[in-house]
């Protein structure tokens, strides 16, 4: 029977619950890089301390001249300091030993709430540098507010001195950054190994992919007790045994799989002749035998174990079927519902 569908959304979504507690550590490696990143950003950006000098100015608009109060905002400002009217001004007071490019990066320009209230910050490496500068900037200020039209004056309300800048940590927003982008890859990778389609999760997908009926599935080693699935899959080689003198079973693991297999029917303590059931050493195997294809759940295999059905096909290998092997057993209670031992 040739089943034809799309991605399997219960299994995807089975495969990232169970995929949950690595997906958690993943977060949390991203977590500790995104904190452990910042904190060696900020440590390094101390080393350079940065001095900063905040000043408010009043700027009294002169009568009839309201529209002035619409037009110089934020970006204005950091435009009219950075021309000639007032960084030319503070270039001829400051001198030769100023680049022009330099102190016009340590500038910035604020309107945080009142239009008439405009804040300068200067920011600079050297204390002394950004004193000069701050003051410079305030005798052209004063000077560009006597000379526009605009104003009747612009002055200096207060002034914060000059501080050295506290380093902003933001660890926690570094901490959840990374965690989001760790999380959101490992999704992502857990989302694209799934839907390659080369890992087997159901008997539904071998029956899609290799077109073989299949007898059933084994959970993996550690399992206490078996249940209905295992049951099914003991009956199911039973009735094989009663028409066959022999199973091979056929993998693409050079016969690993095959022998786990073995050793997890033997736990099981089922009433099958085990000794006949062999990894396959031949695939001319006649009328009295047939081939078993074992699949490991969860493992990147389809391409192997394809080459290995098509090979034993063209030397007139029999196929009587494929099993699931090394079952996740909490994954396959999630998808399948609860499993009684019958």
């Amino acid at each position: 029977m040739i089943i034809r569908q799309g991605i399997d959304s219960k299994a995807l979504l089975v495969t990232l619950i169970r995929k949950l507690p690595q997906i958690l550590l993943i977060a949390l490696a991203g977590a500790i890089l995104g904190s452990g990143l910042r904190c060696v950003f900020v440590l390094y950006r101390s080393g350079r301390a940065m001095f900063v000098a905040k000043t408010e100015y009043y700027i009294d608009f002169a009568d009839g001249r309201l529209e002035a109060k619409d037009y110089y905002n934020d970006f204005t400002w950091n435009d009219v300091i950075a021309n000639d009217p007032i960084l030319g001004r503070m270039m001829n007071e400051l001198g030769e030993g100023y680049d022009r490019a330099v102190v016009k990066q340590m500038m910035n320009a604020d309107i945080l709430s009142d239009v008439r209230y405009l804040t300068i910050t200067i920011k600079g490496t050297d204390a002394a540098q950004v004193s000069v500068i701050s003051a410079a900037f305030e005798n052209a200020i004063t000077q560009f507010g006597k000379s526009m039209d605009e104003f009747d004056a612009i002055y200096k309300v207060e002034d914060n001195g000059i501080e050295r800048e506290q380093p902003v940590w933001f660890v926690w927003r570094a901490a959840w950054a990374g965690a989001v982008v760790f999380a959101g890859i490992a999704v992502f990778l857990i989302v694209l190994a799934f839907m390659v389609g080369d890992r087997f999760y159901t008997k539904t997908d071998l029956m899609k992919y290799l077109e073989l009926p299949v007898l059933g599935l084994l959970y993996g080693s550690g399992n206490r007790k078996s249940g209905w699935q295992e049951c099914r899959l003991t009956d199911e080689l039973k009735k094989l045994l009663e028409n066959h003198k022999r199973i091979y079973l056929l993998d693409a693991a050079d016969g690993q799989d095959a022998a786990l297999f073995l050793e997890q029917i033997q736990k099981l303590g089922a009433d099958v002749d085990c000794n006949a059931m062999l990894p396959c050493e031949q695939y001319d195997t006649g009328k009295n035998a047939v081939l078993l294809v074992i699949v490991p759940f969860g493992k990147i295999y389809r391409e192997k174990i394809t080459d290995e059905i098509n090979y034993a096909m063209m030397h007139g290998g029999t196929i009587a079927g494929a099993v699931l092997t090394e079952c996740d057993k909490l994954w396959i209670g999630m998808y399948y519902g609860k499993d009684v031992k019958t």
